[in-house]
């Protein structure tokens, strides 16, 4: 192994987004990310499955939206986020973390996980906090855009605490 422990990259403060980094799993691979790469449909992890026209409809009305209004600099970031779908230059990427890392290890593509983001459709702005929904029966945490912080038990006491759902 040339890595011996995860690698992530300084935060872009401008986009909640984790970017390319090397995780270690649990048999020891290395594997390149995960990352966020755009979907273009809600169940969007491999090719044309699960395909929603409907879906891509929406989510395509509202990403040319965002590409001609260039709201929260979204162009520039969709040019950079698609470019992850290249297998050469998403390597390339994690190769600036270390330079030992030789593309000829990483040769198999993984299904990505989707990490929701909302974007408030009156500002056209991405909600850069959690956004906490319910009544006396249900509790939603909606926008948990870090998947450690989904299963964080701290944030769960405080809701449960603080009676956030009533």
């Amino acid at each position: 192994m040339f890595i011996n422990t995860n690698i992530y990259p300084v935060p872009n403060l401008l986009n909640p987004f984790l970017g390319v980094h090397y995780t270690i799993t649990s048999h020891n691979h290395i594997k390149i990310g995960p990352t966020s790469i755009p979907a273009f449909w809600r169940e969007n992890y491999k090719g044309f499955k699960n395909f929603k026209l409907k879906e891509f409809l929406q989510i395509f009305y509202y990403e040319v939206i965002l590409f001609f209004t260039n709201s929260f600099n979204f162009r520039k970031l969709a040019i950079s986020e698609v470019k992850k779908y290249d297998r050469k230059h998403f390597v390339s990427l994690a190769q600036k973390l270390s330079d030992k890392g030789d593309e000829k290890l990483f040769n198999n593509w993984l299904e990505p996980g989707i990490r929701a983001q909302v974007l408030n459709k009156k500002t056209l702005e991405l909600e850069m906090d959690f956004i906490v929904e319910g009544d006396s029966k249900s509790l939603h945490l909606v926008n948990a855009v870090s998947p450690a912080f989904t299963c964080s038990f701290a944030m769960a006491k405080h809701l449960i605490e603080n009676n956030i759902s009533k």
